[in-house]
Formats: structure tokens, C-alpha cells, sequence
């Protein structure tokens, strides 16, 4: 079936079954086509309303009134159509789902929270698999394990653990779906304290594309639980997840920042504290334009004694930021405020160096100074639990001492986008022969290029568990690893 072929599938009965999320399949059948048309039409709306029919949950076509809002993803650079979105109520929905776009040759993407920076949540004349009503979380404080549903969001997870004083390692945006984040790697505020959030998972299950249910642990199917723990939506649709629990309450945090900023020297104090901290302390920095000309922010994360964290903030408070909220503060209240965000159109790669060079220091010095408004680079560091789990014992690959480097920039106007791109292009061009790779969830575009940069030393393993269990690559709307 070509691509004309398949938009006309749907495009013929849109209207018809558009009512398919919530009218009777009875009337619903009454309102179709009755013979007019070629027979091949007639079909479609068959094959539609059969497969709407089986569905727990809601399928939604371009004329539901809710259509609109169920396509929009967190990166508005990405405007995509979907012919059907499927907001599956359960493991059988996405089996039915996988089973529809394969039998009609559709595309497909799954969904979770929708902040796919490359906007592969979504996709074009296809099926969408929606996991957001998928969201319960669980919690046994005793064992101190969390199970959630794959739809379930940073904000799902941390609200349900937090009313026993405890947490995993999670995205610092409260909107960013948990599945997404951990199969990728998953960086959080807890990651140099417990390690990423797919270091923290205890098992998992998938939807395979064959329509399988899986669990994957160490003790079952081992292979894809390695491959799951960094690998991405390669090779299942995740319906539930366990995460192992650490005590966590109150913390030290907030952000400092200084504008007119003295950029190198910050940096290199922010280097020194990062790389000698305790795994309690975690910094995160901002290199972005202002005003005043470029600021520096420090968010700072400390979840021991906030007496040492204060004594450990000692020196970048000596540099005299212009704002300081860092303070005592519950660990839910950090995850929910530190770093807001809002859906924005925007383009953003990331790269991941061994250490903070001078000539890296003096790129983003120079870099700042020639910002466009909307600017900036995140740097993270890469330091304690997440450095001392081997390479090879999954998929997420970045365990050696170092930094990532998150590069964005958003526009406000169409006029904008150009020189937005250009800008983080050109700083990642010049960083580039100083990196050893990049982390797959932070990256706006995709290659093979940049996904065998994702992974590394782990790629080609990858390849072969890819074989597998998705052969002909029907998961493909992601940082995509090819079968051989």
C-alpha cells in the first residue's frame, strides 16, 4: 500500500469513524457506508470500526473534538497528523494496535509523555499508540519497590513514592513520561546518588510486535532487559514498570544565577566541586544569554545533611550570584519546580564530553556571547553511582567520569527558526572533536550516525537482540536501531 494509498485509507472514513471513540459500534455501523463508492472504501470503514470495536480503550480520528490536542507533542517544531491515536487502556489495546498498522502497512509511533525531542512520539498518516490513560503507580514501601504503568509521568511516580519518603532516580520535568525516559537511560537529580533510572529498574513489560506479553528482568528474558535499559522503544511496547526505592524527603536545592557572568571562571569552580563532591551533591549548569550579556545558572541538588550542602556551596556562592533561592525544600517540591518547562517550538542535540577543557570552556564562552535570545546549554556532569556500573552490563553506555552537554534553542516566530538551529548546529560542530558520544533522549534529530553514537561499545549487541524481537523493524519511530 503506498502513501497516498494509505492516507486515502483513512481520509475516506474520517467522518464515519470519527464517531468510533464514542459512539456504539450498533449505530456507528448504521452511519457508514452502504454501498456507495468503490468497494475498497467500504472496506476501510470495515476495517476501522473492527478494529475500534475490540478496543478497551478510545480510538481517536481527525474529527473528534479532542483530535487536536491528543496529537500536539512537547516540542511544537512538530506539527504531525495522525490517522488514528489510540489511547489504549491496557496490554491487549497495543497488541491490537501493533496488529492494525502491521496488516495495513501503516506508520506507528508509541507515545508516553509526548517529549520526544525529535517529535517521534507522533507521527504522520498513522497509528498512534497512546499509553497516557495507562498511569497507575504502585507502591510497597516495605520492599521498597515501585510498579507503574507505562503512561505514567516524572510527576505520577514521584507524588505516589514521595508519601512514603521515598524515590528513583526521575526526569527533573514533572510532564516527561517515565517509560520514554527510562528504556533511554534516564538522567535525574538522584542519578550520581542511585544511579539512572534504568539502573534502578527491577523488571519490566512488553508488548512485542508479534503481540507477545513479556516480562523482562534478570531472571526472564534476560537479553531484552539488558536491551530495554538504554535501548529505547526498539524492541517492545512497555505497559509496566518496577523501579527499585531509595529514602529520600527533604533535600538542599535551587538554582543560583549570575548574570553579566564571568563564564570561565564559573565554569571551572563548577567543574572542581562537581568532580570532588560527594554522590550526594548533584550541579547541573546553564550557560545562557541575558540582558546583561551572557548568565550562568547552577542548579544545585544535595539530598544528605543540608549543613554539609551549604558548607559544599561555599565556594560558588563566594563568586556573589545575583540570586540565590537554594534552600531546604521537600524532594516533590524540587521535581515539580526546579526546572519548569513549557511546550515550546525548539531544536536541540547533546553531546557528552570527558571533562570541562579549556578549549571546551572557551567554545561556550564565545558561544554565549553570539547566542540568539532563546538559548542555552545545559551541562550535567556524569559522576558517582551512574560511573560505577560496568559498560557491558546494559545498554546505556555512558559510565566513564565526564559531562553532557544539552544544546537548545527555541523560537517564538517561524522568522526564528532558522538562525535557532543554526546556532546549536555550529556550537555542537565545534564541540564535536571533543566528545565521545551523545545520550539518545536529548537528541532533536536522528541518524545512524548519531544512534550508533548513542551507543557505543553496546551498539552492535544491540543489533542482534533487535533481530530478534522486532526483525522487520516495525519499531522504527525512534532512535532507531536497525536490524542487520
Amino acid at each position: 500500500m503506498t502513501l497516498s494509498n494509505r492516507r486515502q485509507f483513512v481520509k475516506k472514513t474520517a467522518f464515519a469513524a470519527g464517531a468510533l471513540y464514542a459512539r456504539p459500534t450498533k449505530v456507528l455501523a448504521e452511519s457508514l457506508f452502504t454501498g456507495e463508492g468503490p468497494q475498497q472504501n467500504s472496506l476501510a470503514a470495515a476495517a476501522i470500526r473492527k478494529f475500534a470495536s475490540a478496543i478497551a480503550g478510545r480510538v481517536i480520528t481527525p474529527e473528534a473534538t479532542d483530535y487536536e490536542s491528543s496529537r500536539r507533542v512537547f516540542n511544537r517544531a512538530f506539527d504531525r497528523r495522525p490517522d488514528l491515536i489510540v489511547r489504549c487502556a491496557g496490554a491487549s489495546d497495543i497488541a491490537r494496535s501493533l496488529d492494525f498498522a502491521r496488516a495495513h502497512n501503516l506508520p506507528l509511533a508509541v507515545r508516553g509523555g509526548g517529549h520526544n525531542r525529535a517529535g517521534l512520539s507522533v507521527c504522520d498518516g498513522g497509528v498512534v499508540i497512546d499509553l497516557g490513560a495507562m498511569n497507575r503507580v504502585q507502591v510497597d514501601a516495605d520492599k521498597r519497590v515501585a510498579r507503574a504503568q507505562a503512561g505514567a509521568l516524572v510527576r505520577d511516580l514521584d507524588r505516589a513514592t514521595q508519601r512514603f519518603g521515598l524515590a528513583t532516580t526521575s526526569g527533573g520535568c514533572p510532564t516527561v513520561g517515565i517509560a520514554g525516559l527510562t528504556l533511554g537511560g534516564g538522567t535525574g537529580f538522584l542519578m550520581s546518588k542511585c544511579g539512572t533510572a534504568c539502573d534502578n529498574l527491577i523488571s519490566a513489560k512488553l508488548v512485542t510486535v508479534d503481540g507477545k506479553e513479556l516480562e523482562a528482568s534478570q531472571n526472564s528474558n534476560p537479553d531484552l532487559f539488558w536491551a530495554i535499559r538504554g535501548g529505547g522503544g526498539n524492541f517492545g511496547v512497555a505497559t509496566a514498570l518496577a523501579y527499585r526505592l531509595h529514602q529520600v524527603s527533604e533535600v538542599l536545592a535551587g538554582t543560583l544565577t549570575y548574570t553579566n557572568a564571568r563564564i570561565p571562571e564559573l565554569l571551572e569552580v563548577f567543574a572542581n566541586l562537581s568532580e570532588r563532591g560527594p554522590d550526594e551533591l548533584r550541579l547541573g549548569a546553564a550557560v545562557l544569554p541575558s540582558k546583561q550579556g551572557s548568565a550562568f545558572q547552577v542548579l544545585a541538588f544535595y539530598s544528605g545533611y543540608p549543613r554539609h550542602g551549604i558548607e559544599l556551596l561555599r565556594p560558588l556562592r563566594a563568586l556573589k550570584p545575583q540570586e540565590d533561592n537554594v534552600r531546604v525544600s521537600s524532594y516533590l517540591d524540587v521535581q515539580s519546580n526546579i526546572n519548569p518547562a513549557a511546550p515550546v517550538p525548539h531544536f536541540q542535540t547533546d553531546l557528552i564530553l570527558p571533562k570541562l577543557s579549556a578549549p571546551a570552556i572557551a567554545t561556550l564562552t564565545t558561544a554565549a556571547h553570539d547566542a540568539p535570545p532563546n538559548a542555552r546549554v545545559f551541562i550535567f556532569p556524569c559522576a558517582g553511582a551512574v560511573t560505577r556500573v560496568n559498560v557491558a552490563d546494559m545498554a546505556y553506555p555512558w559510565r566513564q567520569p565526564g559531562y553532557e552537554l544539552d544544546i537548545m534553542s527555541s523560537w517564538n516566530a517561524a522568522a526564528g527558526k532558522p538562525n535557532a538551529v543554526q546556532w546549536v548546529k555550529t556550537l555542537r560542530d565545534k564541540l564535536r572533536p571533543l566528545a565521545r558520544g551523545v545520550y539518545v533522549n536529548q537528541l532533536g534529530e536522528t541518524s545512524d550516525e548519531l544512534v550508533r553514537a548513542g551507543y557505543g561499545s553496546n551498539y552492535a549487541r544491540l543489533v542482534e537482540i533487535k533481530k530478534k524481537y522486532d526483525p522487520t523493524n516495525v519499531l522504527r519511530s525512534n532512535q532507531n536501531i536497525k536490524p542487520g
